[in-house]
């Protein structure tokens, strides 16, 4: 990875400056944003509401609410909503100004006076302007939409709708209504022509884009302190906007528990007057009866049981008073309605076994203690609901909702966002990323293999070299293109011209350096640029092709390639010049009968070659040439025939290559490209060794191993790969390495 990013530096470095300096213009352009924020305390609820439960009573009513409930209360339309409403954030108004020149000319204007014009831009808003609409309704059509507000001469101004068309017109200070809109707009200071983009939003929409800049949080958990946060441009307003979301649920919790208070209150006077009435029948019966039986004072025994007895009808008379209140917020299966029966029930179990106790106890002093409980128990709850009364009645008055405001929102001094170290450093992380994705994408999806280490490890085929780039064989290239464009009509397979030879000079740049064999000069990099750093991997190549032909059945060599513009051919006619210089006879042969050029790289003609052998028209010796190279000679592809693949499938085409390969020391067959045509798979069945031949960039990996298996199909011998064509990047450091010796080596030999 670290060589591709070595080898792709400028296209990473792009990605990654694009994505900073973006993230740089965010963090330095992009609007401020204020945060003010206030802080509330919720106050514990009481454990009571009726203010008369026992120190042994194990119910409680039902739980307050926990801060992250709150924290939905404080998020909620009904305190967000008016807030909306109070600083019309569902109104949105902007003059309409030209990008960039109209934010450099605000930065300079003054309010309250228009500047100028820039570039007699009438329309647009060049800063100083001001506009402020009491009230805008809007019919549901209209709203989230865009409306133009166009400011006329004399105060008067009209309102186009989304389409531009007329929707009303009017005079600032006056209401005005039509086509269902009606709006006043209060102050409009612009030059006549200035045109204003005003936005009713939706009811829903308006809430959500507040509460996108609202945070609500609980700054210590299970502590009730409660943080809200409103972020403006302005650090006024965020400062005023914070105080007033706590305003309004401060007023919401105080209205709630007012409620709450009256409705409890009620309940409690609804109860007062048949609790003082049976407090008053109790103690008539209880003086009845001590008149009558002339009581004496209680013994022990008496006073324990009035004393159990007095807690548990407290606590039974409490209850069923709580679940009387009850049934009226909650249905009788409510689960805070059974708590409390379930709660009576074990009451009355526990009652009946402490009078169990009592049982021998005399009648006369257990009917004394039985209505002495009767009184006491009825005192105490009916002294308990009137305190309780008089408790509500003084809290109903009270500004206590169950929370205050511990701290107000002060005007912020600095800009919540854009953090720009924050943003600046994610923006350079995520250039890396992008650079480096973008670079990897690049290289494995949307280019070819580039990468040796694809054939030699992902494919299992070694690598015999790897030839660089050549600007050399890019103008041989130019040359052979030139002679196939200009070549006269009727000579697709004669011999070249003298106009051919003429237009190839112009383009070499020096004809002179041209060896003219024949007709033509050779275009072949090894004969004309020995000392090109892609000649000296091919020697490469050709050292351990010698090995492996030692060990081969034949000594035939196929060069394939899976697409055309592999540079089999290029590869096939350089090792075969490379081949004759150490002394071997070698045969080049243009199996290629369908588009072959092997005959342009030595000034040669296709006329009289292999398919005419194969045909049987003509003998081997009859179309072996010589190129002008000592050692080499060549076979061209011939007359292009109609049915090459059934020529190389003939017995004559297996005859003659046992023949050629007898007469000499290395023949080397040229191919078409493996996935177009099945020729290449008949030739490479009968070849001692096959070369496989990539270009860096061209092929994908799926051709490539698409390539090797159809020759492992045709049990082709292959013994390895010769990459092609490689760039030359910052990760190849060998082949500059070796560049700069070869260099050296020539100014060495020449002084």
């Amino acid at each position: 990875m670290l060589n591709l990013l070595r080898d792709h530096l400028s296209e990473f470095a792009a990605i990654a400056a694009v994505t900073i300096g973006l993230a740089v213009a965010y963090a330095f352009l992009a609007e401020p944003l204020y945060s003010g924020d206030v802080l509330l305390r919720l106050d514990a609820p009481e454990p009571n509401a009726l203010g008369i439960a026992s120190e042994n009573q194990v119910y409680q009513p039902p739980a307050a609410p926990s801060p992250s409930g709150e924290i939905a209360v404080m998020q909620s339309r009904s305190v967000i909503e008016p807030v909306i409403d109070r600083y019309q954030f569902d109104l949105t108004i902007t003059p309409r100004s030209f990008p960039i020149l109209g934010a450099i000319a605000s930065a300079f204007a003054t309010p309250g006076k228009p500047a100028r014009p820039w570039l007699w831009l009438d329309s647009f808003a060049w800063g100083g302007e001001q506009i402020k609409i009491a009230s805008l309704h809007v019919p549901p059509a209209l709203e989230d939409e865009s409306l133009e507000l166009v400011s006329l001469a004399d105060h008067e101004y009209e309102l186009r709708g989304p389409s531009g068309e007329h929707l009303l017109s009017g005079f600032v200070g006056e209401p005005a209504s039509s086509s269902g809109v009606t709006i006043t707009v209060t102050q409009l200071v612009a030059r006549p022509g200035t045109i204003f983009k005003v936005i009713r939003w939706n009811p829903i929409d308006a809430f959500n884009q507040f509460l996108r800049r609202m945070k609500v949080i609980d700054k210590a958990k299970d502590t009730g302190v409660i943080q809200i946060a409103y972020m403006n441009p302005s650090p006024a307003m965020a400062a005023e906007v914070a105080n007033a979301l706590a305003q309004q649920y401060v007023a919401l919790a105080i209205a709630n528990r007012q409620r709450d208070d009256t409705a409890t209150l009620a309940f409690i006077n609804k109860e007062l007057p048949r609790l003082n009435a049976q407090l008053k029948r109790a103690e008539r019966a209880l003086n009845d009866y001590r008149n009558s039986a002339n009581s004496l004072q209680p013994t022990a025994e008496a006073q324990a049981y009035l004393q159990g007895g007095i807690d548990f009808q407290r606590q039974i008379a409490t209850l069923q008073l709580q679940r009387t209140q009850l049934l009226e917020r909650y249905q009788p299966d409510s689960r805070w309605v059974r708590n409390v029966d379930t709660q009576l029930a074990d009451l009355m179990r526990a009652n009946q076994a402490f009078e169990a106790r009592f049982a021998d106890m005399p009648t006369s002093e257990r009917r004394s203690a039985d209505l002495a409980r009767d009184a006491r128990v009825a005192e105490a709850v009916y002294l308990g609901m009137q305190n309780k009364a008089e408790q509500l009645s003084v809290r109903r008055a009270s500004t206590s909702g169950g929370v205050h405001i511990v701290d107000d929102a002060l005007r912020p001094h600095r800009p919540v966002k854009p953090n720009r170290l924050l943003v600046i450093s994610a923006g350079t992380v995520l250039g890396l990323i992008a650079g480096t994705v973008f670079v990897f994408v690049r290289h494995h999806v949307m280019t070819g293999v580039t990468d040796p280490l694809f054939v030699e490890q992902g494919m299992s085929v070694p690598v015999l070299g790897k030839v660089l780039f050549s600007a050399n064989q890019a103008r041989l290239d130019e040359e052979i293109r030139a002679v196939m464009t200009t070549r006269m009509p009727g000579e697709a397979h004669g011999a070249l011209t003298n106009q051919e030879d003429a237009a190839v000079a112009r383009l070499s740049g020096d004809a002179s350096e041209a060896v003219f064999l024949g007709n033509g000069p050779i275009r072949v990099l090894a004969a004309r640029f020995p000392d090109d750093q892609s000649v000296e991997a091919l020697r490469g190549v050709r050292t351990t092709l010698n090995r492996g032909i030692a060990q081969a059945a034949n000594n035939v060599v196929m060069f394939a390639g899976a697409a055309p513009s592999a540079g089999k051919s290029f590869a096939a006619a350089n090792l075969a010049v490379l081949q004759a210089e150490v002394g071997s006879r070698v045969l080049l042969i243009d199996a290629d009968m369908r588009r072959g050029r092997l005959a342009y790289f030595f000034g040669q003609y296709n006329r009289r070659g292999l398919s005419e052998v194969l045909a049987g028209d003509k003998e081997p010796r009859d179309v072996i040439r010589s190129v002008g190279i000592d050692g080499l000679s060549f076979m061209s592809c011939g007359c292009y025939p109609r049915n090459p693949a059934e020529l190389l499938m003939g017995a004559r085409f297996k005859e003659v290559l046992r023949r050629l390969s007898l007469a000499f020391d290395l023949v080397i067959v040229d191919t078409p490209p493996l996935l177009a045509v099945a020729d290449a798979a008949i030739v490479a069945n009968e070849a001692g060794v096959t070369v496989l031949v990539v270009r860096s960039g061209m092929q994908t990996e799926q051709e490539i191993a698409e390539t090797v298996k159809k020759l492992q199909d045709a049990n082709a011998r292959l013994m390895g790969a010769v990459f092609n064509a490689i760039p030359l990047r910052r990760s190849n450091r060998g082949y500059a390495y070796a560049m700069g010796y070869k260099t050296l080596d020539l100014i060495e030999h020449r002084s």
